[in-house]
């Protein structure tokens, strides 16, 4: 069972289009600390999914340009999870950036292939169990893709 959570523009703490101080964790980097308003956030879990993604879209304080912050979470608590955060001078970059992401390329695989304990039998079932998991990753990542450029849409002037 796949769920994906979408969460409009009015950020938690404040008014719709209030400007929050903000910081985005990144893995093995400084933070990027900016001034914005949230345009939207969202998340999706599949259960049993080795892998989800959440995903939070910034517009920077009187200007065009956006940050995008994008969580890989897996089971195995906080030290597993990958955090980014990129800047974008517009929305439509930052959409770029989002549709071109591959959400398995943080994916670990859990076997050696090279490992001779293993027999070949054994190397193709994990490999097909590891495409199948892969596969379950990549459409919930492309549901919650939908469903946030479908809210940056309706949100969208007309």
């Amino acid at each position: 069972m796949m769920s994906v959570a979408i969460h409009g523009a009015a950020p938690e703490s404040g008014p719709p289009g209030a400007v929050e101080p903000v910081t985005l964790r990144v893995s093995g980097a400084k933070p990027v600390r900016l001034r914005g308003h949230k345009l939207t956030e969202g998340h999706s879990r599949a259960a049993g999914c080795i892998a989800w993604h959440e995903v939070e879209i910034w517009q920077l304080e009187n200007s065009r340009e956006i940050a995008v912050a994008l969580r890989t979470r897996r089971p195995g608590g906080e030290a597993a999870d990958l955090h980014r955060a990129e800047l974008f001078p517009d929305l439509a970059e930052a959409l770029d950036w989002l549709e071109g992401f591959d959400p398995v390329a943080d994916l670990t695989v859990d076997f050696d292939a090279g490992d001779r304990r293993l027999s070949a039998v054994e190397v193709a079932l994990r490999a097909a169990a590891l495409r199948g998991r892969a596969e379950v990753v990549t459409r919930e990542w492309r549901a919650l893709l939908g469903e946030v450029l479908f809210v940056l849409d309706a949100e969208a002037p007309a």
